[in-house]
């Protein structure tokens, strides 16, 4: 009778195996490579994208974007970074050379108080602000899909676990028997 109890498991356990082996190679969202069936994440060493059969947050909003909201994103990449300050401070300083008149390489054409820098400045601060607007916009959409698929997976978790308790209780109720039925004999 013991022997029964031991093969069952190890039968199962065999086809798991098998089924594991015949299912097909998961397909990389990102980078299009083929990866094991049982792989989590991709085998692409520069990839490493999370596989499974659930939503691909970055993916499927990047499709939906807009062409704006693209150029705010490329808009928002470069002034957040180091070199707009250096750009932005090695125009104010040609701007400020060549209206002194320090150099005579081109006349003078926005006098102190610099009015023309100022209303481009303006302008670009305009710009500025609508691109780091949108881009927020974006960045809230990102969230909130991330967001949803967090709750999604914890309640299919929760459901699994209360699944895998019951089960572990019939489990036990079954241990029980079978140990009462033992005693008996």
């Amino acid at each position: 009778m013991s022997a029964q109890l031991f093969e069952a498991p190890m039968i199962e356990g065999a086809l798991a195996g098998r089924m594991a082996e015949e299912r097909e190679a998961i397909q990389c969202p990102v980078c299009g490579g083929a990866n094991k069936a049982d792989a989590i994440f991709c085998a692409n060493a520069a990839c490493g994208k999370a596989l499974g059969p659930f939503a691909y947050v970055h993916e499927e909003l990047a499709a939906k974007s807009r062409w704006y909201e693209r150029l705010a994103e490329r808009a928002t990449d470069f002034i957040s970074r180091p070199h707009f300050l250096v750009v932005h401070s090695l125009w104010f300083l040609l701007w400020l050379v060549l209206n002194t008149g320090l150099f005579a390489i081109v006349g003078k054409f926005d006098i102190y108080p610099y009015n023309l820098l100022g209303l481009i400045l303006s302008v670009e601060s305009i710009f500025i602000t609508g691109f780091l607007l949108i881009s927020q916009n974006r960045q809230n959409a990102h969230a909130d899909k991330r967001a949803e698929l967090d709750y999604e997976v914890s309640v299919r978790t929760y459901r699994e676990i209360d699944e895998l308790k019951e089960l572990v209780q019939a489990m036990q109720a079954q241990v029980s028997s079978l140990e009462r039925t033992i005693r008996s004999r």
